[in-house]
């Protein structure tokens, strides 16, 4: 048996912008969805934060998730099994009230708020749900005593890559999964792997935090228990480098950018000795008719930067923050002031955009 694994699929992501919503359907319709159907896979297993907003829930999100998703499901008799994330439940504190249990009330997909083992075709997997400060105890009990050989989880693992070079303090234990074959977790957005815990990392970008980190979903097979990863190549951030030492007036007014249509764009200035050609070369970009367009110029130093550095000269506000906090001269820890920045840098997405 092959089973699709998706997770952190944040429908109503950065505030319910329709042009994110889009997005994700194009990840569903051209990517997703083809893919199953080619293999024939009839089952889905979510590993939490379908939904991205905890407190509330937009209309036209949810028609769009139910047009891009849940409909194609029901049409394909796909079912799923989802378990609840961070991102999906009310309260902080416990997983009773979530956003799955009401939202996704089919048939079709069964939603677990508490520890689950399932068979699959022969094959013994525990769907173990957002650990909280209400069942932190008795999950650490039951993970020292299931038996189950693969765990499928949203967890926030002490010691685990949040995004390239950045690592969670705190959090539940790595040891408390050693017993087991393989854990796949959802909540980190990157991909990386600690011990036996592999963080999958999300399925499409969502911020510039996502630039340059590849995407995949996943496939398990059931009999042969590996793990298949398939890339989803839909970018939606993307840069754009001018220099125009390197450019004639021509070669910048035969450009295309029609790529840039719906996406969020930061040019990176390297060299700019000929405004008027910039001006030009930024028109045509506009009237490609990106999300939004930002422009970075730095013209210091230049000449001895790699491409990783030009790259770094359009930083995400994410990782300018934790390089800023990681220089300061402070008595406290800086890997949690790190987490706390990350943490109100997430929430301000609903409110800018």
């Amino acid at each position: 048996m092959k089973i699709a694994l998706l997770n952190d699929t944040h429908a109503g992501v950065r505030n319910n912008n329709q042009i994110f919503a889009e997005y994700q359907g194009r990840f569903y319709k051209e990517i997703f969805f083809p893919y199953l159907k080619e293999h024939n896979i009839k089952h889905i297993i979510h590993l939490g934060d379908y939904f991205d907003r905890r407190r509330d829930v937009n209309f036209f999100s949810l028609h769009k998730n139910y047009e891009h998703f849940v409909s194609v499901l029901e049409k394909e008799n796909i079912t799923m099994d989802l378990i609840v994330g961070n991102h999906d439940i009310y309260f902080k504190s416990t997983n009773d009230l979530n956003s799955p249990d009401y939202l996704l009330n089919f048939d079709f997909i069964n939603v677990y708020k508490d520890p689950t083992i399932k068979n699959y075709d022969g094959l013994d997997i525990l769907l173990l749900p957002w650990i909280n400060s209400e069942n932190i105890e008795d999950v650490e009990e039951y993970l020292g005593i299931a038996e189950a050989d693969i765990v499928m989880s949203h967890l926030e693992v002490n010691g685990a890559e949040m995004f390239p070079g950045h690592f969670h303090g705190g959090g539940t234990p790595a040891s408390w999964f050693k017993r087991f074959e393989q854990v796949y977790s959802g909540h980190f957005h990157h991909k990386s792997t600690l011990d036996n815990i592999k963080y999958l990392g999300s399925q499409m970008e969502f911020t510039w935090s996502d630039y340059g980190d590849d995407k995949y979903f996943h496939i398990l097979d059931t009999d042969t228990r590996e793990l298949t990863p398939v890339n989803n190549p839909l970018k939606i951030h993307k840069k754009v480098f001018y220099d125009d030492t390197k450019e004639t007036l021509m070669s910048i007014k035969t450009k295309d950018f029609s790529h840039l249509k719906n996406c969020f764009v930061k040019v990176v200035v390297v060299n700019k000795n000929e405004p008027y050609w910039f001006d030009i070369m930024t028109e045509q970009m506009i009237q490609a008719g990106p999300a939004d367009l930002k422009i970075v110029e730095d013209h210091g130093n230049l000449d001895v930067l790699s491409d990783d550095e030009f790259t770094g000269e359009a930083q995400d506000t994410l990782t300018i923050l934790n390089n800023h906090i990681q220089k300061l001269e402070i008595d406290g820890d800086r890997q949690k002031l790190s987490e706390l920045m990350r943490s109100l840098y997430t929430e301000s997405l609903d409110v800018l955009i």
